[in-house]
């Protein structure tokens, strides 16, 4: 198999955007040019950031990006042509806290290490895929991830507190601080507004769902007369 080279004017601007973080050997590119799909796609190179600063400036420079953490998806998300991120390596960071009532944990964390963490705690996280001996935390909360046991009570968004977000403009925000409202309306008015209806809209869709339960309860199968 020929492999073709990359392009030099996106290595430069990836160089110039985060210095020191492409991988082009042959090695790095067939490395990761498949996940748990059928597909094969080699990228030009794999970047390996190292904190979400630097995916962000990632993110500011325009160029076509994939994110892959553990590559276990079955569709193909995690294989590319182009640039292919790497929030696996390192972002592996596990921090219990409150006795194991929380835990902080960044995307290339395995589910299962995260749970190992917690188990002398007597605790879990909620969403338990199959794949989650080797799944990471990046791809469980991408996907909403759930499980054969946590059905949607104790899928990922419900297990979730906060999140520290990389947004495509590249702006971070972190869901858990005091002034993050305020942060995103200033920083991305817009997205704060579509947001903001989306909000409404979901609030009257389950206003009009518990008045439809309550109807439902007040009749009968028989129906009236």
């Amino acid at each position: 198999m020929s492999l073709t080279a990359p392009d030099p004017a996106v290595l430069a601007a990836v160089e110039a955007a985060v210095p020191g973080i492409a991988r082009a050997r042959a090695s790095d590119r067939l490395g990761l040019a498949h996940d748990a799909s059928h597909y094969l796609l080699t990228p030009q190179a794999v970047l390996v950031p190292e904190s979400a600063e630097q995916v962000a400036a990632l993110l500011r420079t325009g160029l076509p990006l994939t994110f892959r953490s553990g590559g276990t998806s079955l569709s193909g998300q995690a294989v590319s042509e182009h640039l292919l991120v790497d929030t696996r390596r390192h972002f592996r960071g596990i921090e219990v806290l409150d006795g194991g009532k929380r835990v902080r944990v960044q995307p290339g964390a395995v589910l299962r290490q995260v749970n190992a963490r917690l188990a002398p705690y007597g605790r879990k996280l909620g969403p338990d895929p199959a794949s989650e001996s080797a799944c990471t935390i990046g791809g469980v909360v991408a996907n909403n991830s759930s499980g054969m046991t946590c059905g949607t009570h104790a899928n990922t968004y419900r297990t979730l507190e906060s999140m520290t977000i990389v947004l495509p403009s590249g702006t971070v925000i972190d869901t858990g601080a005091p002034d993050a409202d305020e942060r995103l309306r200033t920083l991305e008015p817009a997205l704060a507004e579509g947001l903001a209806r989306l909000r409404d809209r979901v609030r009257k869709i389950r206003t009009r769902c518990v008045a439809s339960r309550r109807s439902s309860r007040s009749r009968t199968p028989w129906g009236t007369g």
